[in-house]
């Protein structure tokens, strides 16, 4: 079996939506946030 890496490799868009909602969460109330 072959497995192929795509290059370049990264997040889906909920992925880094997803990232972009836990730093505004850490802006506005600290932490720590619970996900």
């Amino acid at each position: 079996m072959e497995i192929f890496l795509a290059k370049p490799r990264g997040f889906c868009a909920g992925v880094k939506r997803a990232i972009a909602v836990v730093n505004q969460a850490l802006k506005k109330y600290g932490a720590p946030v619970y996900v």
